[in-house]
């Protein structure tokens, strides 16, 4: 489906619509859903693939400090925030990444809140939390400005916001889906290429969904074709954010810091299992595809 509103609560319910269907990590475990097993798998995938995720939470002092997570995912994170003696709060648009997230915590026997809410409308007093972070969230929120105004609102004076946004000066945008996805779709349907580019280790789902949206749509916009090529074809809703981008968002926040980090070299096939780990994290602090942005209230 590409006829798509442009932004406001119509493209906000379809975000929503996508993620309860898919819970962000759910599909990278192959043990019985729900079970230990399960999310311990989805944790070891999630930090070693993105180290710097767990880093990130290292370094912040949670003990005791109310914290508010916009987006939950599976509960990865959140577990992680609760072992480190945070007093844990998480909402999500949607009921499915809800619901698999107070699992995790009865699974795993640790304390939390969870509900379904909207950052829209964030559903606690004024001056509530010590730190509120998202990891890959608000760039999939249209009304991202509205978010922002609400996060300000539950902060405490001098608490601190950690979030995620995907790196508009990333190679991931810049090269993979600004240049080389939309040759690749363009020769995609041509004899034998969809098992080249198999072979090269992308996905053979995702490619065939992708020349299946474009056969039946034709051109999409440059938006489209961004949100089409992070989060899945079926993606309704994601932006990238540049330096200026993300310090005019927290405009009303001070002390803004930003890094980027990582380069995810499963991208480039062969050639990406071939980079050595050095490489990989300097390319990731350089062109990385996670920009990293701390601020206070």
């Amino acid at each position: 489906m590409l006829s798509k509103p442009a932004g406001g609560r119509n493209k906000q319910h379809e975000v929503e619509e996508f993620w309860n269907a898919k819970p962000c990590d759910s599909d990278t475990s192959d043990e019985v859903t729900y079970s230990r097993e399960y999310f311990e798998e989805i944790e070891k995938k999630r930090y070693r693939l993105q180290p710097h995720i767990k880093d990130l939470l290292s370094s912040i002092d949670f003990q005791r400090k109310k914290v508010l997570e916009i987006g939950t995912g599976v509960g990865t994170d959140a577990r992680t925030i609760i072992s480190m003696n945070g007093i844990y709060h998480g909402i999500n648009i949607d009921a499915g990444s809800t619901e698999v997230t107070r699992t995790a915590l009865d699974v795993f026997g640790v304390p939390g809140d969870v509900r379904q809410a909207s950052a829209l409308a964030i559903p606690f007093n004024d001056n509530y939390f010590d730190i509120v972070y998202s990891f890959g969230v608000l760039h999939h929120i249209p009304e991202v400005d509205v978010a922002i105004k609400e996060i300000h609102r539950v902060l405490n004076p001098g608490g601190e916001l950690i979030i995620m946004l995907y790196n508009k000066t990333s190679i991931n945008y810049q090269v993979e889906i600004r240049r080389l996805r939309k040759w690749g779709l363009s020769v995609l349907g041509l004899p034998g290429m969809m098992s080249v580019l198999e072979r090269l280790g992308l996905p053979k789902a995702k490619l065939q969904r992708h020349l299946e949206l474009r056969r039946a749509s034709g051109k999409m916009s440059d938006e489209e074709w961004l949100s089409s090529n992070t989060d899945g074809p079926d993606n309704p809703y994601s932006k990238v954010y540049g330096a200026k981008e993300t310090a005019e968002l927290l405009r009303d926040f001070k002390d803004i810091r930003q890094e980027v980090k990582f380069f995810d070299y499963r991208h480039w096939g062969p050639l990406g299992k071939l980079t050595p780990s050095g490489m990989r994290r300097a390319l990731g602090k350089r062109w990385g595809w996670h920009r990293i942005a701390k601020a206070r209230k």
